[in-house]
């Protein structure tokens, strides 16, 4: 198997315990749609349609759900290239840009920036896919956890 049919496979199965095992959880209730991802590029989308329930006040998508499907998407990246690793969020630096209508679809790209044993840094970009404007900026990291190890302690 090439990395980049490994690559697809772990999304596909991400997409699964996403949207099918953990539909009454934040990551299920956002439906995120598989958009594509390159091994070569260290890059991964998704898509995220918005529904009314995550608007604001002015009825556009709120910020934190923003947010979230940015985390959402750099994790599954992170993920995949630690492996058996648990990789969780270091931190989360989010820009915004212009508002999502409810009705659109947020896409979600990032990119590994610096993938190594323990620390990863990941670039996302959203976008409209009504208009192809860009919503937001966002930065992370995330730190690779090697769970037996710590299990020994």
């Amino acid at each position: 198997m090439t990395d980049q049919q490994r690559m697809d496979a772990y999304l596909d199965k991400t997409m699964i315990e996403n949207n099918v095992n953990q539909k009454d959880q934040i990551c299920g209730m956002l439906q995120s749609i598989r958009i594509g991802c390159s091994f070569e590029d260290k890059t991964l989308s998704l898509g995220f349609p918005v529904l009314p329930w995550q608007a604001n006040r002015a009825g556009l998508l709120h910020g934190g759900i923003i947010c979230t499907a940015m985390d959402m998407t750099a994790a599954t990246l992170a993920r995949f290239f630690a492996g058996e690793n648990y990789c969780p969020t270091v931190s989360l630096d989010v820009k915004y840009i212009r508002p999502v209508e409810v009705g659109d679809t947020m896409i979600v790209t990032v990119k590994g920036t610096a993938v190594g044993r323990r620390i990863t840094q990941i670039q996302a970009e959203a976008v409209s896919e009504k208009t192809g404007k860009l919503v937001a900026t966002g930065a992370s990291v995330f730190m690779n956890v090697d769970i037996v190890k710590e299990r020994q302690k």
